[in-house]
């Protein structure tokens, strides 16, 4: 620290600045003289995407081969902490052997609404779980002497219009639901790094937010690293700064340094936050980081058995009728689906990974020896529909039992865009009526990266839910499948039986650019089981080849106050004839008429292997923040007065055993009368309800007119009026596309969407200068039929 201090003593403010933005797409500015070196991002979080050459946000250029691990929506379901600090072990020492100081990850968003393209990336819809697992990834990724950067902070919930985007969330939701997975992993993990998000929040934007940035993320919760914000999201220099934000990536080129400068002058930058950023960027640029040992080849290998062991573990049983699996030997089986051969293990965007080999389902199958015949039934892009499901349709007749591959396509969930449906495509669903009425003993495997509609649930006797779940998925669903793993998922998200039931489902996506969280923290299991709306499937939820009891519930005291903690323990047996694992689930529960507050909420998990016959005692220990509720008037967390249940189980709503305790805090937390929604969620809340409860309504949003364009406004809008502005939008288009294999594919629509919906100054920063501030500017004028400021450029 020290040496630091004298660092930036003999730093002049230009290089200080300088050290606040990016020297190219992956890499921080270095200063030689000053013995500061360069340091190295790569994105994750489920593998490295490491570009030895040219660099991208998009995943599209070539990255290096690297372990695809399972996304977060399937390692999530492993309800594992140690898997999930191996998983950051494996990839750390990915980014070591190829010199990469930081990984891009992990993401802890909430998975406010099923819909986000980009759910596949995130871990849960309970921030608890969210946490905890974050806090492990990063522990595990630190340990080997790699940064992490966790993200992306905060209330980055939809992928729609997610730079211009403008979440309006109540203090209580906030603080208890979108911000508490991040202050778990910052004090149990101390990412090196946080990265802040692109949008808004409550009209500020993540990197301007001197709220989150300083004082919640710096002063509440101790937060000693860098903040960088996502690539592009700067959008003010000089109030980032002063905000808590500490490097700007990518590169813009130094284009906002000189106008900071001349406000470093004035005072308007702080220049005590200058040398904040500054000294953070220098901390990291010379964090010694270890070298590689071994073979990059054989370490591969090691990775790709530790991607099959969490795929193993995270794929969750859903239903089992009559014990149809696992498969026995003697079973004719046919396999149907253009996705069994085609087997999605990766979402699509910056988290793209390139990995040496990857497993299809047909693949996993023939490598366990699993006999079968195969019929695809039908495709992707619907072609043949009829004849690929009368020839399905046929061989079904003669199995004993049909194992049906059903997933999402590419092109449905991507970073980028949102999803415009809970439903797999047509063609999928209208198979499962066919070939259901010749053959009952049906077995779906469900391949997406988020939850999915389940109209055909009645006509499966199984269902495997396989989410994405990286280069090993093949091999890691056969080992269920026949039975030699036995599956012990559970579920990290809830399972709606229609997208009506969503509480966020009457606003999500309609009003993209202002953005009211009116269903407050009710959000995933916190609302369903509170307003008691039947799902296909709770959080928490997942089978076994055996069966388990739980019992003997005890607790060492009676009473909590701040500062202290309980212990429970309760007996878990594996009463089923083969070894297997459960997870124990912990949830505290408030009285059903409390307002703002869950039925119940997730404080406690542990995974459990047991033989069979074989019992455990499972003990917990829970301090006093699990009881604990935010309190919007002091802005600090308080525990209430009074008592609460506490419930042990498999599942949010199979919780068998309970116990009370009593809280000895304040008399009342929240004194605000509440609108009865907030009480007794039943329905949809409404705007004016929201206002009451917030003070924030969403603003219209209106389309700008000619002659009010202004650099934040995005291509797409810019070329509704203009000719020349769309040409010249559809030549950039053209020349980001053009080497695509599919220029209709997941990718492509990615790109058109980044290009057409990024404003024009976030276009700038992102090319790194290729945009440049005078093109931006004639663009413009040229949208706003200035026709004479485009020609000269002002």
């Amino acid at each position: 620290m020290n040496d630091i201090k004298t660092t930036l003593r003999n730093l002049s403010p230009q290089e200080k600045m300088t050290l606040t933005s990016g020297h190219d797409f992956w890499s921080s500015e270095p200063l030689y003289p000053h013995n500061i070196p360069s340091f190295r991002m790569s994105d994750g979080p489920h593998g490295l995407r490491y570009q030895a050459q040219a660099g991208d946000h998009l995943g599209l250029n070539k990255s290096v081969p690297s372990t695809s691990f399972p996304t977060a929506s399937a390692s999530a379901c492993t309800w594992d902490l140690d898997l999930l600090y191996q998983m950051g072990q494996g990839i750390a020492k990915e980014a070591q052997s190829c010199q990469v100081d930081m990984v891009l990850g992990p993401g802890v968003n909430i998975k406010r609404n099923p819909l986000c393209g980009r759910n596949f990336e995130y871990f849960s819809e309970d921030p608890y779980l969210a946490g905890q697992l974050g806090a492990s990834w990063i522990n595990g990724l630190q340990d080997q002497g790699i940064a992490a950067c966790l993200k992306h902070f905060a209330c980055n919930n939809q992928e729609n219009d997610r730079l211009l985007s403008d979440s309006l969330v109540d203090p209580v939701a906030l603080h208890e639901l979108y911000l508490e997975a991040f202050r778990i992993a910052v004090e149990q993990s101390q990412p090196e790094s946080i990265m802040c998000a692109y949008n808004k929040i409550n009209g500020t934007y993540a990197s301007d937010n001197y709220y989150l940035l300083t004082e919640v993320l710096r002063r509440q919760w101790g937060f000693k690293g860098a903040v960088i914000t996502d690539w592009g999201a700067l959008n003010n220099k000089v109030k980032a700064i002063n905000a808590g934000t500490d490097l700007e990536m990518p590169s813009s080129q130094h284009m906002f340094d000189q106008a900071a400068l001349a406000d470093l002058k004035t005072g308007e930058l702080s220049a005590q936050a200058l040398d904040r950023a500054a000294r953070h960027v220098i901390t990291l640029a010379r964090q010694p980081r270890p070298k590689f040992e071994g073979d990059r080849s054989v370490l591969l290998t090691q990775n790709a058995t530790l991607a099959q062991k969490i795929a193993e573990n995270s794929i969750v049983l859903l239903k089992n009728t009559a014990h149809i699996l696992p498969l026995q030997p003697t079973d004719k089986l046919l396999v149907v689906g253009e996705m069994a051969q085609h087997t999605r293990y990766q979402g699509a965007g910056s988290s793209h990974i390139n990995p040496p080999a990857a497993i299809s389902i047909i693949a996993g199958l023939k490598s366990e020896n699993i006999q079968f015949n195969y019929q695809v039934g039908y495709r992707f892009d619907n072609q043949q529909t009829t004849a690929l499901a009368a020839a399905a349709r046929q061989s079904a007749q003669e199995a004993d039992k049909v194992i049906l591959v059903l997933g999402l396509p590419e092109v449905a969930e991507s970073e980028g865009f949102d999803r415009t449906s809970l439903d797999l495509p047509a063609n999928q669903n209208d198979l499962v009526d066919q070939l259901a009425q010749v053959n009952p003993n049906l077995i779906i495997l469900l391949v997406a990266g988020a939850p999915v509609t389940l109209p055909w649930l009645d006509q499966t006797k199984g269902l495997l839910n396989l989410y994405l779940n990286g280069e090993n998925v093949g091999k890691a669903c056969a080992r269920i499948l026949n039975g030699q793993v036995n599956p012990s998922g559970k579920l990290a998200e809830t399972y709606p039986i229609a997208y009506k039931d969503v509480p966020s489902a009457q606003t999500y996506d309609h009003n993209t650019r202002s953005v009211a969280y009116e269903e407050s923290l009710y959000v995933g299991y916190r609302y369903y089981d509170k307003a008691n709306v039947a799902v296909n499937f709770p959080f928490g939820f997942g089978l076994s080849y055996t069966t388990f009891k739980l019992a003997q519930l005890q607790r060492d005291t009676t009473h909590i106050a701040p500062g202290q903690q309980l212990t429970l323990s309760v007996a878990l047996t594996n009463t089923g004839p083969i070894a297997g694992q459960e997870v124990v689930q912990v949830y505290v529960g408030a009285d059903p008429k409390a307002p703002l507050t869950p039925l119940t909420a997730l404080k406690a998990f542990q995974k459990v292997p047991l033989a069979p016959g074989e019992t455990k005692t499972v003990t917990f220990t829970l301090p006093a923040q699990a009881f604990m509720q935010w309190d919007p008037d002091l802005e600090q967390w308080r525990l209430p007065k009074g008592s609460r249940r506490l419930y042990v189980g498999t599942s949010s709503r199979n919780l068998p055993l309970e116990t009370v305790v009593t809280l000895d805090g304040a008399t009342s937390v929240r004194t605000q009368a509440l609108p009865q929604w907030y009480i007794t969620p039943v329905g949809y809340p409404n705007a004016t309800d929201f206002e009451l409860l917030s003070g924030l309504r969403a603003k219209p949003m209106l389309a700008t007119p000619v002659g009010a364009f202004t650099a934040m406004n995005t291509p797409r809008e810019l070329s509704k009026g203009s000719l020349p502005v769309r040409q010249i939008t559809n030549l950039i288009r053209h020349y980001q596309t053009k080497d695509l294999a599919d220029p209709k594919g997941s990718e492509a629509q990615f790109m058109d969407k980044i290009i057409l919906d990024t404003p024009l100054i976030r276009l700038s920063q992102q090319t790194q200068g290729q945009f440049s501030l005078p093109m931006l500017k004639r663009l413009v004028a040229l949208a706003n039929h200035n026709y004479w400021r485009a020609l000269v450029g002002k």
